[in-house]
């Protein structure tokens, strides 16, 4: 290439400076036009790789929060259950009492619930069951050393005999709904939506008084029969606390006024002589 210095009117360097550029300029675009979408890609990477560490982070500090948080609710939960113990020990009752915290939820095809407590803190098959509040939740199927298997009154094979102001009656549970259906064979009266249902002095399982559920719609009897749906007060899934009762007081032996005073005798040998002498309870005095 040519360079008319003398046209140009300028200095050699001056020239060769504007024709280099001259040159140079497209080469110096077309580089640009590569190589900054390249340098544009790497940035946003780099950015991405950031933003998605920093995502990362505050997810695992999310995750911390959210446990922090479900450990203050389970402090709540028990701080609450103690404050409901407290009241309910203050209504008076001499029951003896055994808090436990549910550690099995009810499965689909097993209502059953399993406690952290056992034969080892006094628990004994057929004792009853209520939660924090005092409504029945069930009573003690299986007990191990250190757990309890509780079948609540809504999946239970067993009625439960109660009462609806002065008639008395029975609840069972129903398969596949998750209300309980009262009869009462010599109903006098109608029962009325909200009634409370308690347990009834005839009960075996339970001692009398305590909540159960609430009637769902007026029913008035047919004859001298009357059937309604009741409501229980208790969802089994929804318990984390329970309360077994020390009901009866002594459950191997009960006291009723059945029972019975039987005398006994003891036969003694006396050694060498072949006879024996035998003493009742009245001879001793």
């Amino acid at each position: 290439m040519t360079f008319d210095i003398r046209s140009e009117g300028g200095g050699v360097t001056g020239v060769l400076r504007s024709g280099a550029q001259t040159i140079v300029a497209p080469l110096q675009k077309g580089a640009a036009f590569v190589v900054n979408p390249v340098v544009d890609a790497v940035d946003t990477l780099t950015n991405l790789a950031s933003l998605q560490e920093e995502v990362r982070a505050l997810e695992a500090e999310l995750a911390e929060k959210e446990a922090q948080l479900v450990a203050v609710q389970d402090d709540l939960a028990i701080l609450e259950f103690y404050e409901q113990l407290y009241e309910l020990e203050a209504t008076g009752s001499d029951l003896g009492r055994t808090p436990a915290q549910v550690i099995g939820q009810p499965e689909a095809f097993d209502g059953a619930l399993i406690i952290d407590k056992g034969s080892s803190s006094g628990i004994v098959v057929g004792q009853p069951v209520i939660d924090t509040s005092g409504y029945v939740v069930g009573s003690v199927q299986r007990v191990t050393s250190g757990t309890a298997t509780i079948v609540p009154i809504t999946v239970g094979p067993s009625g439960v005999a109660v009462a609806v102001g002065s008639q008395i009656g029975t609840v069972l549970p129903q398969v596949t709904t998750n209300v309980m259906r009262l009869t009462l064979d010599n109903a006098e009266e109608p029962v009325f939506a909200g009634d409370r249902v308690v347990t009834s002095s005839g009960s075996v399982r339970f001692p009398a008084g305590y909540p159960v559920g609430r009637i769902v719609a007026d029913v008035a009897p047919t004859a001298d029969a009357l059937s309604a749906e009741v409501e229980p007060f208790v969802q089994p899934e929804a318990l984390r606390v329970v309360v077994v009762l020390a009901w009866p007081p002594d459950p191997i032996t009960p006291i009723t006024p059945d029972t019975t005073t039987t005398t006994s005798s003891t036969t003694t040998t006396i050694p060498g002589e072949g006879s024996s002498t035998t003493t009742s309870p009245e001879d001793d005095g």
